[in-house]
C-alpha cells in the first residue's frame, strides 16, 4: 500500500524537479528500453524539460524520453528529509 503522505503521479503529468520511480507499467521492450536508459524502480530522477521528448536526468545523464514512454513511469516526489544529507540534491554540489 502507497503511504497517504505520498503522491505518486504518471511521469508525464508531472512538473520539472527531483522524483524517484516508484513503478513502472511496461512489460516486453518498452521495460528493457526503460531500464537499459537507467529508469527501474526506486532509481531518483529528475525532471528536467517536460515536452515531447521529455528530458530526464538519470543516473548523471541526461536522456530524452518520449511522453509514450513517460507514460509507463509512476514517481512521487523525492523526499530530501529521507536522503543522506550529503547526497541530498545534487545542484547543491560544487561543480569538479
Amino acid at each position: 500500500m502507497i503511504e497517504s503522505s505520498k503522491t505518486v503521479n504518471c511521469l508525464s503529468h508531472v512538473r520539472p524537479g527531483d522524483f524517484v520511480c516508484v513503478r513502472l507499467d511496461a512489460g516486453g521492450e518498452n521495460a528493457v528500453r526503460l531500464k537499459r536508459l537507467g529508469i527501474c524502480e526506486s532509481r531518483p530522477l529528475e525532471l528536467v524539460f517536460a515536452g515531447d521528448p521529455m528530458v530526464i536526468r538519470v543516473c548523471g545523464s541526461n536522456v530524452g524520453l518520449s511522453r509514450q514512454l513517460a507514460e509507463l513511469v509512476f514517481v512521487e516526489p523525492l523526499s530530501l528529509s529521507s536522503c543522506d544529507p550529503e547526497k541530498s540534491d545534487p545542484r547543491d554540489r560544487a561543480e569538479p
